[in-house]
């Protein structure tokens, strides 16, 4: 029995060794990509970008963008729409594996709000075309007070208008692309917060870091809920009072400004709209008008 149990043992172990795979039926399937590169192209507005594999020799490609999103193809379109820094991922397979690459893009606004051009405050606004809009030279085209409305802390009067030219002939053009142009006609109303003291002056006076207060082409949007707004985007857009923005006053070009539309009518021989913003502190109104 024991020369037996030797003999099969032996047996077993040969059929063992004999099914293990020979080195020469090994299949080289090559190495991962090792130098994996994309090209990062500005896309048709500041919040998109064309994200293009060049790592040659690979046929799958993931992208990781950074903002919770996935893609996947070699040619890809990243859309982000809050300002910030977003690490992009790709990833490039060949049919030895996969390699990685990363780099950064720094966005510097946010997406603008799509424009509601149904809403029939756009149509006011713009004509469906395009219209020009200036302060209302009369009194209390400027009134700030409490955010409750109660009183009122300070209100321009006629003087103010005399005194004031460049205030009162600056327009804000809003056209039925959801692009608004402000044209100051060369001179704006500069205060101390300016670096000035209550005046007029050219746009080539503004000081550096503040120039985008100037005339310049911004985008807007309409949006309806509870209360008609109107939301104006690109650094330096303002309606009224460049130190007025959301929540507080500033010293410095914002980003984007949302007002309030509490009244807007037709008159009979303008266009006629209130807008109102809470600066934190309490609550500015601008009027503006319309010349038909």
């Amino acid at each position: 029995m024991n020369n037996l149990n030797k003999i099969l043992s032996l047996l077993f172990l040969g059929l063992i060794i004999g099914c293990n795979p020979q080195e020469d039926d090994k299949i080289n399937l090559g190495t991962p990509p090792s130098n994996v590169t994309f090209d990062v192209v500005q896309g048709d507005n500041p919040n998109s970008f064309i994200l293009k594999n060049t790592t040659q020799g690979t046929f799958i490609h993931q992208w990781d963008l950074g903002n919770g999103a996935t893609a996947e193809g070699e040619e890809v379109t990243a859309d982000y729409l809050l300002k910030g820094t977003y690490t992009i991922t790709l990833s490039a397979f060949n049919e030895g594996g996969r390699g990685e690459a990363t780099t950064t893009i720094t966005v510097d606004e946010d997406a603008p709000t799509p424009c509601l051009k149904s809403d029939p405050f756009f149509e006011f606004l713009t004509s469906n075309s395009a219209r020009a809009w200036v302060m209302n030279p009369d009194e209390v085209a400027y009134w700030v007070g409490p955010t409750d409305g109660s009183a009122t802390w300070w209100q321009n009067d006629q003087n103010t208008v005399a005194e004031r030219p460049c205030a009162f002939d600056d327009e804000w053009i809003f056209d039925a692309d959801c692009v608004m142009e402000y044209d100051t006609k060369g001179d704006v109303w500069a205060e101390d917060y300016m670096g000035f003291d209550f005046e007029c002056i050219t746009d080539a006076q503004l000081n550096d870091g503040q120039k985008e207060w100037g005339s310049g082409v911004h985008s807007f949007a309409v949006t309806s809920g509870g209360v008609t707004q109107l939301t104006i985007t690109g650094l330096g857009a303002f309606i009224g009072l460049p130190k007025v923005a959301n929540g507080a006053e500033v010293t410095q070009p914002q980003i984007e400004i949302t007002y309030d539309v509490i009244n807007y009518e037709e008159r009979s021989d303008r266009y006629y709209m209130e807008l109102e913003i809470n600066m934190g502190a309490g609550i500015w109104r601008f009027q503006l008008i319309s010349y038909k």
